[in-house]
Formats: structure tokens, sequence, C-alpha cells
């Protein structure tokens, strides 16, 4: 068999395939099969290694592996609150209280800084990213296009390959049939004059007994 030989089969002209018993049955020898067939290990050294989606941050890499049994925490934004406090406080209450006052304004500028960067910034990166999303997304729907058209293209070639080639074997099968009956009448006609033929040859040794019988008489 050459390497441009290949085996496909004919579901555009083999429509007895459409009975539920022939693709129950089909089905039946696909499980077979796939049962028979190896099952691939997770640790097969034939499948990618993985990936290390934070390779230069530890912290990342350990907050990704637990988040399926401890999912990340969300910021608490009580310790940037203004903290509250009574007449009768403490010299510590107050210590503490001064300090979370100074974190909450840390917080409340840096707030400002990146609210004041993003109003300069914000819109022009915005419309150039969406520019970009628009750009990558026209490409993708383009190939989307050209790959749904090659398919219809190879199912289309693929039908008419099929149907041609199904109508030749549509005829080979009726030729097929014509000769398995032209033999099978032919075996039949040679088993009626073997039966003729060992008549006839009976009915020689009848007629040469007979004969033989008539001499000896003379």
């Amino acid at each position: 068999m050459s390497l441009s030989t290949y085996i496909d089969s004919l579901p555009y002209y083999d429509k007895h395939l459409d009975d539920p018993n022939l693709k129950s049955a089909a089905q039946a020898l696909i499980d077979a099969e796939l049962r028979r067939t190896p099952q691939i290990n997770d640790e097969d050294e034939r499948l990618p290694k993985s990936v290390d989606v934070f390779p230069k941050s530890q912290e990342l890499s350990e907050l990704l592996n637990q988040y399926p049994t401890k999912p990340i925490r969300s910021i608490d934004p009580s310790k940037y609150q203004p903290p509250i406090i009574g007449d009768s406080a403490s010299l510590e209450e107050l210590e503490n209280a001064e300090k979370q006052s100074k974190v909450a304004e840390g917080h409340m500028a840096l707030r400002l800084e990146n609210t004041s960067l993003l109003s300069t910034y914000a819109p022009n990166a915005w419309l150039v990213r969406n520019f970009q999303l628009n750009s990558q997304i026209t490409e993708l729907t383009s190939t989307l296009d050209q790959l749904k058209e090659q398919i219809v293209d190879v199912n289309r070639s693929r039908r008419v390959y099929q149907e041609e080639k199904g109508g030749q074997l549509g005829k080979l099968e009726s030729k097929w049939q014509d000769l398995i009956s032209s033999n099978v009448q032919l075996e039949m006609a040679c088993k009626a004059m073997e039966s003729e033929v060992r008549g006839l040859r009976n009915k020689q040794e009848g007629l040469e007994k007979e004969v033989e019988s008539l001499e000896k008489g003379q």
C-alpha cells in the first residue's frame, strides 16, 4: 500500500448504517476496542509538564496552588476606616488610633493618586486596548470563517467522492451478484448434466449386459 493510499468510510453512501441495530453493534465494537486500548497515566512522560505560572513569585505560586482548597481572602477595608475614640481612651488607644489614621490617610492619598492617573491615562489606554481587541476579534473571525469554509469544502469534496465511489461500488456489487447467480446456475446445470451422464452410463451398462447375454444365447 502506497503512502498516498488511505481508507475512508462512506457515510454519505452507506445509508444502511442508519439502522439502530447496526449502529448499536458498531458502537459495541468501538467500546470493546476502547477497553482494550491502554489508558495514558497522568504522569506519562509524553504529556506536557506542568507550567509554573508565577516563576518569579513564590507567594503567588503558593496562593495559586492553595486556591482550590483555600480561596484567596479579599482585602479587609476595616483597617482603612477612620478610628472612633471615646473621651476616656487611654494613651495606647490614642497611639493606635493615630497609626490607623495615618494608614487611612496614606490609603486615601494612594487612591486619589490612582484616580488622578486613571483620569489622565485610562481613557486613551481603554481606547487603545479596545482597538487591539477589535482587531484581534476581526482577525479571529476571519480565520474562523476561513476554517468553516474549508470544512464545508472538505465535506463537499468527501460527499462527491463518496457518491462517485459509492456508485462504482454499487455497480461492482451488482456485477458480483450477477456473477454469483451465473455461477449458481452453472453449478446447477453441471449437477443436472452429471446426473444425466450417470443415467446414460447406467443405461449403457444395461444395454451392454443385454447384448452380452444375447450373444451368449446364440
